[in-house]
């Protein structure tokens, strides 16, 4: 075990909870209108960081749960959101070893893979449902979030060392 990896089990489930129900908070904040085209979703990136940092606690199954519950507070079809979560899950779970190991310039373009893919179902479910394309601005989210990517990862690790350091 690294030294990356024991800094990462020592943080409490509580934590994680606590990074979920604030990303689930921005992301349920009405932005709509075309000046915030460009915002990912910020449940997705949460939850690609901790199956990267912490897979024995967020895999699959969590991401599923999340989308359900993220469909739910956006009164979006059932399932639409779980399911891109669970393919762009999928990207990084079965990647998980060698993302690690990157630095964070090419885990940005991993996670834009991922986000792109998340966007696309989401795309073509709403395609699906409602018959209507909302253009191609939509797709820069997955950019947006892929250069948030490294400032993401170095908030969290400040928060998490600011809380092991306080003890």
């Amino acid at each position: 075990m690294n030294e990356s990896e024991a800094f990462y089990n020592k943080i409490p489930k509580k934590l994680i909870y606590i990074s979920f129900f604030l990303a689930f908070f921005v992301d349920f904040i009405p932005l709509s209108g075309s000046l915030f085209f460009w915002l990912p979703e910020f449940t997705a990136l949460i939850l690609m960081y901790w199956i990267i940092n912490r897979p024995q606690n967020v895999g699959i199954g969590t991401a599923f749960i999340l989308g359900l519950l993220l469909d739910i507070g956006t009164s979006a079809p059932l399932g639409e959101h779980a399911l891109a979560y669970i393919f762009s899950a999928y990207i990084i779970v079965h990647n998980r070893r060698q993302i690690v190991l990157y630095n964070y310039g090419i885990q940005a373009i991993v996670v834009f893979t991922a986000l792109m893919c998340n966007e696309m179902i989401l795309s073509l479910i709403r395609w699906r449902v409602s018959h209507h394309f909302l253009g191609w601005l939509e797709f820069v989210a997955p950019f947006v979030g892929a250069w948030l990517w490294p400032l993401l990862n170095k908030v969290m690790v400040s928060i998490l060392n600011f809380r092991y350091l306080r003890r």
